[in-house]
């Protein structure tokens, strides 16, 4: 008598499935600290090659890495996550992750939302990776470059904060055309940006203050503006309670699912309201390579 073969159930795939990894909450600075004090163990994979890494080599450190604001955008990322795993559940093979090596650890510098898909799917093979090329600073901005890339851009508010975040740190190669071209940001923003800094210096702020301000923040201090009239805090703080009670009642999900439905939904709830949203996430102007005015080296 020959025996049946049994066939293993698929696991469901929900959305409220979607999972991301932990963080070691390291900064560059920590990372560059480790460097120095941590080797890189001989033997290793070669730069340019891909490899398999086990899934408990892999870290990620979105201060250094992650150019998103943090829990902003939150609905189209687990949509993107979700769909990335339901791929690899089909069978699909996702692009390799690139990885930037601390001594025997491998940090997430571009597929964030990959190595997510594979902790939602619950992947227990070994992940597809590719060492990058550089130093650290260099990974750092190619983490930049990689989501501006990515099949979920950065919104105008994760541009802001990029942008804000190069001008802080006053890099010797950054020009106003680089942080331009790395963010999506207008020269009138990074002239703004760059403003500001200098203000905020002559204010007698030090540079770990500066890191601290997000690009709010920093320009009402900058202006002297005072706390409560800083408008445009109260509203990340009152879009961040409509986000919260959307989750809360489970409307993040239908809202993504048919955009034609959702936006038909808005027109009925005011008539208004799609024009003016279509104004507010009207693109910044588009880079002009050619345009050379006022782009001075720090």
């Amino acid at each position: 008598m020959v025996a049946k073969k049994t066939r293993t159930a698929r696991r469901t795939l929900k959305r409220v499935n979607v999972k991301r990894p932990l963080d070691t909450g390291e900064t560059i600075e920590t990372l560059e600290e480790r460097l120095v004090s941590t080797p890189t163990p001989k033997g290793g994979p070669e730069p340019r090659t891909t490899f398999q890494l086990e899934r408990n080599r892999i870290k990620v450190a979105g201060r250094a890495f992650q150019w998103r604001i943090p829990k902003r955008n939150q609905l189209p990322s687990d949509d993107h996550i979700f769909t990335l795993a339901r791929a690899l559940q089909r069978g699909d093979k996702l692009p390799p992750i690139l990885v930037f090596v601390v001594g025997e650890d491998f940090y997430v510098v571009d597929g964030h939302h990959r190595l997510a898909a594979y902790d939602t799917l619950g992947w227990k093979k070994t992940i597809t990776a590719e060492v990058f090329v550089g130093n650290l600073r260099d990974a750092e901005r190619a983490a930049l470059r990689g989501n501006n890339r990515d099949k979920l851009p950065l919104t105008p508010e994760d541009r802001t904060e990029a942008a804000w975040r190069l001008v802080r740190q006053k890099n010797e190669r950054d020009s106003i055309k680089t942080i331009m071209e790395d963010t999506g940001a207008s020269k009138g923003s990074v002239n703004n940006m760059r403003a500001a800094l200098a203000k905020l210096e002559e204010q007698g702020h030090t540079a770990d203050d500066i890191k601290g301000f997000s690009w709010s923040t920093a320009r009402r201090k900058a202006e002297n503006t005072p706390e409560d009239k800083d408008h445009g805090d109260w509203i990340e703080a009152e879009a961040q309670k409509l986000v919260d009670d959307i989750l809360r009642y489970k409307l993040g999900a239908r809202l993504t699912k048919n955009p034609d439905v959702t936006a038909v939904a808005l027109l009925k709830l005011n008539p208004a309201l799609p024009e003016a949203l279509m104004a507010e996430w009207a693109p910044e102007p588009a880079f002009d390579p050619n345009d050379e005015s006022e782009d001075m080296p720090f």
